[in-house]
């Protein structure tokens, strides 16, 4: 049975990393931001790493799963940037073959995916969170931004059959849970501020999910994150699906950490076991 020490979410700005080298005027608030996150993450002592992020259409594009599980025995990336320094991934194949499997005999239709590159939905955050420890990845891609997407309510079911799946045939592991995803965000489209290529239309929206996420009331947060919810806090506002996926292998509980960024539509945050 493996033990789950934590859940974790951040968001993936690719430019992230490349800002803290350069010294951008918000580098130290970025390294502050995820070093928070990352020393509990860290302090937990995982041996494997379940990230529940979206691919940016560089993995999957002219056949784009609604969830899919990464079973390759690793993987290298940042595929789409080169703002993050490139890295290879060791991924635990074992458990992702027993949690694809175990998925599909629960009645979820998840593909696998055996040969792949990380983009920076995943490079980025794992170059803050964890630079130097050497933990096992298991990537679980979220279909967010092609419709349909799933919705919320499957999406958090995905998290609690993962979590059943982990505490009976997860073995002998320290599971640590990381989410992957803004709130809010608008990228190219026509909801874009004024000299960017990025926006949050709703900033309201990400506020209304952060006082939930403070009260744990993540039964509401589940019920208020509708399809249309989504499309209105913009393109690839339903990369709150992948924070939905990780808090349904938790219990529902406020965070130890929660801290956000709201000109980025995003936060961080922190339930440690």
């Amino acid at each position: 049975m493996a033990e789950i020490v934590g859940g974790f979410g951040v968001p993936h700005v690719p430019h992230f990393p490349s800002w803290v080298v350069d010294g951008h005027p918000l580098a130290s608030e970025i390294s502050r931001l995820y070093d928070e996150v990352g020393t509990r993450l860290r302090e937990a002592e995982p041996d494997t790493l379940v990230v529940f992020t979206s691919d940016h259409y560089n993995e999957f594009f002219e056949t784009v799963p609604i969830f899919c599980v990464a079973v390759a025995e690793s993987a290298e990336g940042a595929s789409d940037y080169d703002t993050i320094p490139h890295r290879w991934v060791r991924f635990d194949a074992q458990l992702a073959r027993e949690l694809h499997a175990g998925l599909v005999r629960a009645g979820f239709d998840v593909s696998m995916s055996r040969e792949l590159a990380l983009d920076h939905t995943v490079i980025g955050p794992l170059h803050f969170l964890v630079p130097d420890l050497d933990v096992a990845v298991v990537p679980v891609f979220v279909s967010a931004f092609l419709r349909p997407i799933p919705s919320a309510q499957r999406c958090f079911a995905l998290g609690r059959a993962i979590r059943e799946l982990l505490e009976r045939d997860g073995g002998d592991r320290r599971v640590a849970l990381l989410a992957s995803g803004s709130f809010s965000l608008e990228i190219g489209g026509p909801w874009i501020d004024e000299g960017s290529h990025t926006g949050v239309p709703e900033p309201a929206w990400v506020e209304r999910v952060l006082e939930l996420l403070r009260a744990g009331d993540v039964d509401t947060l589940v019920a208020e994150s509708t399809d249309d919810q989504l499309a209105l806090a913009g393109n690839a506002g339903g990369e709150l699906l992948d924070w939905i996926a990780m808090l349904g292998a938790l219990d529902p509980r406020p965070p130890a950490f929660l801290e956000s960024q709201p000109a980025f539509g995003h936060a961080y945050a922190a339930w440690p076991a």
